[in-house]
Parts: structure tokens; C-alpha cells; sequence
């Protein structure tokens, strides 16, 4: 029945991956935190299917966190009040489902991503996943969670091609100078 479990835990943790690439495709923010909801959901009942707790506490932490920024983002407000609640909020749930110090990790990577997440568009949130998935991917590594591995790797990946694919295009320099005839 444990094999089962597991199992099943991965297969939801391989279909959130899926739904957090798609995510990262996204150009507005609005959008990327609906898609993001729903795949961390997902991840969130992976995490407590193979007994990955502090990524389960933490990530129920996250639903939430994203409905508040959604509908904080919906009525055009923005403060600084809200991510810090959240990133209080996490910190909390890593002390009450401490699993050693990799805790940490996923703590840290989940708290630059909410604060980032409050505070920038979609952007520069893009920029942020570097730092946050790779803490995150980490933790995977010690819970033993491949769909997690595979997914902060993909993340990775597309949020770097959502970068390349947004950037502004370069200007071209105008000057008054006249080319001699």
C-alpha cells in the first residue's frame, strides 16, 4: 500500500510539472499565479504523499499565498504588508514540520519567491525562480522527490526561456552626427 502511495504521489508531482512549465510561458501575472496555484496544489499533495512534510506545510502556505496576491493584483494594490505576513507564515509552518536542516532550503527558496512575488511583476518574478527553484530543487534531492527534482529543473529551464522570450528588444542608438559624403 506504501509503494502505492508513493506512486501516486509522483504521478501528481509529474502532472504539477507540466502545469509549472506552462505557467512560466505566461506574460501576465495574473494568469502565472492561477496556473501556479493549481500546480502547487498538486505538489502540495505529492509532497504529503511521500512524506515530505515541510514541502506539504509549506505549500499549503503557498495556495493561499497566491489567492491573496491574485486578488490583491486584481484590485490593482499593492503593499509590502502581504509578503511579509507570508514569508512569517512560512517560516512558522518550517519550525512545526522541521524534517532537519534541508528544512531550510525550501523555506528560504519559498520565502525569496513570496517576497518577489509581492513586490515585482511578472518580469522580474521570472528572475527570482532562478534563485528560488534552485534552493527548492535541493530540497527535493534530500526528500526524495524525482517529480520535484524534474520539475524545479524544468522550471528552471523555462523560466529562462521565459526571460530570453520577454526581454525588451535593444534600441538602436540615434545620433546627430552625419556621415561625411
Amino acid at each position: 500500500m506504501q509503494n502505492f502511495v508513493t506512486l501516486t504521489g509522483h504521478i501528481l508531482g509529474f502532472v504539477s510539472v507540466g502545469l509549472f512549465f506552462y505557467s512560466y510561458q505566461r506574460t501576465k501575472k495574473d494568469k502565472l499565479l492561477i496556473i501556479q496555484t493549481v500546480a502547487t496544489a498538486l505538489s502540495c499533495i505529492q509532497y504529503l504523499l511521500i512524506g515530505a512534510f515541510s514541502g506539504f506545510a509549506l505549500n499549503i502556505v503557498c495556495i493561499i499565498r497566491n489567492f491573496a496576491f491574485y486578488y490583491r493584483d486584481k484590485n490593482q494594490r499593492m503593499d509590502w504588508a502581504t509578503p511579509i505576513v507570508f514569508s512569517l507564515c512560512m517560516a512558522f509552518a518550517s519550525i512545526f514540520s522541521w524534517e532537519g536542516i534541508h528544512s531550510l532550503l525550501i523555506t528560504l527558496g519559498l520565502v525569496v519567491n513570496t517576497m518577489c512575488m509581492g513586490m515585482f511583476g511578472a518580469k522580474n518574478f521570472r528572475k527570482t525562480i532562478l534563485i528560488s527553484s534552485s534552493l527548492i530543487l535541493i530540497y527535493n534531492v534530500f526528500a526524495f522527490s524525482y517529480s520535484g527534482m524534474l520539475s524545479e529543473s524544468i522550471s528552471l529551464i523555462s523560466v529562462i526561456i521565459g526571460i530570453i522570450r520577454y526581454r525588451k528588444p535593444a534600441q538602436p542608438v540615434k545620433t546627430n552626427k552625419t556621415i561625411p559624403a
